[in-house]
This record gives structure tokens, sequence and C-alpha cells, in this order.
């Protein structure tokens, strides 16, 4: 009862003092709000697009980078450099997002008849599958130009 007792009191103390997870602004201090709408509706679509989402996983992103400036003792011009990369990566992807988005129901309204032009469906299917992989490819390598900003010793205190 008594270990009880503390444990409740303990949980109660670090809701009080505010202990629990910051928000996602806060982990955010390099993102304006508008930053963080974009990022937003980016990370809704990114995976009904992105052809290998997990070539991302070793060349961290942007954002991750900049929520843990600090940590890595980022100086004010690796921070506005990466900030710049960010807005190119997502600005240019959502824009990707909206053509193929577009290609994709004209590919759908097209192939939903009962006798579908097969060559002009493949043309599209083809336009489509290569601006998704443009895209894909787009925005890994803005992962890969956030990543040759760190320093070695950045990139150490990453792993």
């Amino acid at each position: 009862m008594k270990t009880l007792f503390l444990a409740l009191t303990g949980f109660l103390l670090v809701l009080l003092t505010g202990g629990g997870s910051p928000s996602l602004a806060e982990s955010q201090p390099y993102t304006s709000p508008e930053m963080m709408k974009e990022l937003h509706i980016f990370r809704n679509k990114v995976g009904a697009v992105f052809i290998l989402p997990q070539a991302l996983g070793p060349h961290p992103g942007a954002s991750y980078i900049l929520s843990r400036a600090k940590e890595l003792h980022l100086t004010p011009a690796q921070i506005s450099r990466i900030r710049t990369i960010r807005r190119h990566m997502v600005t240019r992807s959502l824009r990707q997002f909206a053509r193929i988005d577009s290609l994709r129901a004209q590919f759908l309204s097209l192939m939903d008849r009962p006798n579908p032009p097969l060559k002009k469906g493949w043309a599209l299917y083809k336009r489509l599958t290569r601006l998704m992989a443009q895209s894909t490819f787009d925005h890994l390598a803005g992962h890969v130009e956030v990543g040759k900003v760190l320093t070695k010793e950045q990139w150490r205190l990453l792993k």
C-alpha cells in the first residue's frame, strides 16, 4: 500500500511540475507555424507517394536534426542552412505530390472504363511511377544534403 501511495504521489508530481513530454512546437524551436503546417501535409502524404521510404532511414531529416540542435551544438549558420534545405525539400515534394495525385486520378478514371485503352493507361502509369520515383529520390537527396551540413563530431553524437 505504501509503495502504491509513493508511486501515485511521484506520478502526480511529474504531472504537476510539467515533467511530461514537450509539445511538438516546443520540440521544434527552429520551425515556423507555416512550416509545421506544410510538414503535417507532407507527412500525411509521404507513405502513399514515396516508393522506398525506408531508404531515408540512415539519413536523418532536417526536422530531426533541428530538434536536436542544442545537443548537436549546431551553429547558427548550420541551422539556417538546414532550414533552407528543408523548405526547398518540402515545397518541392508538395508540388510533386499534387502532380502525382492528378496523374493517379487520371489513371484510375481511365482504367475504370469497361474497355480501357491499355496503351494510354500504360503511358499514364509509367509517368505516374516515374514521378513517384523522382519524388522519392529528390527527398532522399535533400536528406543527404542535410547530412553534409553536419561535422564528423555531430554525426558521432547522432549515433
